[in-house]
């Protein structure tokens, strides 16, 4: 005869087999957290910050500074059609975050009159030589020729390795040496630009985008001098010859400053026309020339854009610039100024230069 449990016994017996497979579970569910921890995606503190960083957007306010400036001033084929760098967007650019320790830039005119005064000429003289440009501007434009398919023009970098900050940047770290390989981020990246704007203008230009500082800073003068020499001697049609650098301007503190101002709306790096004498005693016969042509330029900048160009800067050194009557070295910005605000700049300055060589050549 079967025997039944009883009802207390029954509860007793459910009870048992709840509390069983309660445990069960609880042992499963402690067993699969590891398994659950090691696909979740993991972020370390540095991964937060770079994800701040494209969001956050950290005020950046004008210290007052007190101004003062100081100053820097194998061949590839040569290329008629130097590719112009990829162009960096205008909007939805994230501002870059500063770190801990890194220095604000300020920025200042260095033009000598502002926006709405009329332009006028002015030289700032680091020479002996009595020198007024208004005197120059009545001399005849000093180079002849005419404009055919023969290159006219060269753009060559002494110091190519000269950079900029990147785009929107308004700080630098202290140990920051502004010097980079990087055509998107140096001197040989406007200079390409340049050279695609002149030959769309139909004015033939030759680029040449050896860094010439590389590896040596100190002899770069020598080698750009050779270059220049090979170069000149496969291309006699070249009458201009532009040397294309950055600056470095720094206040009485030696913190870094940038030269800017305001061109249709953009904000732009500010130009500096160096013209060099015989005054170190390498011969250089036909500086006045250069110079003249120098005032000419800055006339021509004055005009179509006041206050892109800052005063003609005249210098003792010779700068490889008696190898023609059109050379110069052009100054495009300084090493606070971001390489968008640059290459605004060198747009405008490829405008009046164009410009001026088709007012005086046939």
């Amino acid at each position: 005869m079967k025997r039944l449990l009883s009802n207390s016994q029954r509860q007793a017996v459910l009870k048992t087999v709840c509390l069983v497979l309660a445990l069960v579970m609880f042992v499963g569910v402690i067993m699969f957290i590891p398994r659950l921890v090691s696909v979740i995606p993991r972020f370390s503190a540095s991964a937060t910050r770079e994800m701040l960083k494209d969001t956050d957007i950290v005020p950046q306010s004008k210290p007052a500074f007190a101004f003062g400036s100081g100053g820097e001033v194998s061949i590839p084929k040569d290329n008629l059609n130097s590719p112009k760098p990829a162009p960096l967007p205008e909007i939805n650019v994230p501002i870059p975050r500063p770190q801990e320790g890194d220095l604000p830039v300020a920025s200042e005119n260095l033009c000598w009159y502002s926006a709405g005064e009329a332009p006028t000429l002015n030289l700032i003289n680091r020479t002996s030589y009595d020198v007024d440009l208004n005197d120059f501007i009545t001399r005849e434009f000093p180079i002849s020729g005419e404009i055919t398919d023969k290159p006219l023009v060269l753009i060559i970098h002494t110091h190519g390795s000269e950079s900029y900050l990147p785009t929107k940047q308004n700080f630098y770290s202290p140990d920051e040496d502004f010097r980079s390989e990087s055509e998107n981020e140096n001197v040989v990246g406007i200079g390409s630009i340049l050279c695609e704007e002149l030959n769309q203008m139909g004015i033939p230009t030759i680029h040449d985008k050896t860094m010439h500082d590389i590896p040596n800073y100190n002899s770069s003068y020598v080698t750009s001098s050779k270059a220049l020499e090979k170069i000149l001697a496969e291309n006699p049609s070249i009458r201009f010859v532009i040397d294309l650098h950055r600056d470095s301007v720094v206040d009485a503190n030696e913190n870094i400053m940038k030269p800017l101002t305001k061109i249709n709306g953009k904000d732009c790096a500010q130009l500096m026309i160096v013209a060099g004498t015989n005054e170190m005693g390498i011969p250089h016969p036909n500086w006045r020339d250069n110079l003249t042509f120098a005032t000419y330029l800055q006339q021509e900048i004055n005009t179509l854009f006041p206050t892109l160009a800052r005063p003609v800067n005249l210098r003792k050194q010779e700068f490889n610039q008696s190898y023609t009557k059109g050379s110069i070295i052009l100054e495009v910005g300084s090493c606070g100024n971001t390489v968008e605000e640059a290459r605004n700049a060198i747009y405008c300055f490829a405008e009046a230069y164009g410009s001026l060589l088709k007012k005086y050549l046939l």
